[in-house]
């Protein structure tokens, strides 16, 4: 398992889990659909990768590197 802000691009992963405590960043993260076993690609990156362009649930959602840190996937 890798964190998603690790993932390549264009390639489809799911989530497997959430690193650290079970807080606000976490329940955001739920709020925004990020549950255990969803399908989540990354579309594109900034030139210094601190901000990722995620489709999740048939949207596109922009997040910053710091909270995908808290994302754990697997291929």
């Amino acid at each position: 398992m890798i964190s998603l802000s690790k993932a390549e691009t264009k390639k489809v992963y799911k989530v497997a889990g959430f690193n650290g405590d079970f807080d606000g960043v976490t329940r955001r993260l739920l709020e925004l659909g990020f549950s255990v076993g969803q399908s989540v690609k990354v579309v594109a990156t900034s030139l210094q990768k601190k901000v990722f362009l995620i489709e999740l649930r048939g949207y596109i959602l922009s997040v910053r590197a710091s909270l995908l840190d808290r994302v754990q996937v697997q291929a």
